[in-house]
């Protein structure tokens, strides 16, 4: 895409190009499904429209829409962002995977924190209100019980209890 991008439009100005770019990219992903040659068909009719009714993002564009290299390189640019597109499209399984193994870790990560940290006063007080309210035995103590331990437990105890609802 990077090697398509430095070889098309050329004869724009570094701030046109950029702008034109990023707009066409964006058209070929609400397009995607049509084939290249209908989406610079319908992109360049468009155009071509707007400029007509003198509400176009690139009132510059006027003098480049019927040049045979505009026209040339549209095509090109549309099929490398369809190109990248399916290349997206393809990848996406593989980094759904990556977000939920890494959302793993994380969890994993901050569970191990937990494990070495004493129970929050809220964790403690909210235990032994939950232990009174549902007439249970307080079965942690302070002093060899992590913040994690706690949380596992009131954890049990409210899935517990809601199930009898």
């Amino acid at each position: 895409m990077n090697s398509v991008k430095s070889r098309v439009f050329n004869y724009l100005t570094k701030a046109q190009k950029s702008d034109f770019c990023h707009y066409l990219a964006s058209y070929v992903k609400k397009h995607f499904n049509s084939p290249a040659p209908e989406i610079a068909a319908i992109f360049l009719e468009d155009e071509k429209h707007y400029l007509g009714i003198k509400s176009s993002r690139f009132p510059w564009l006027e003098e480049y829409l019927e040049s045979e290299d505009f026209l040339k390189d549209t095509d090109l640019y549309i099929s490398e962002c369809r190109k990248k597109c399916e290349y997206a499209r393809k990848q996406r399984p593989i980094y759904e995977k990556q977000k939920a193994y890494a959302k793993e870790q994380r969890k994993k990560s901050r569970e191990r924190k937990m494990a070495k940290l004493p129970p929050t006063k809220a964790q403690l007080g909210f235990y032994k209100k939950l232990c009174a309210k549902y007439g249970l035995e307080i079965s942690l103590g302070t002093e060899n019980s992590s913040r994690l331990d706690f949380k596992v437990a009131i954890e049990k105890i409210l899935e517990e209890n809601n199930s009898l609802f």
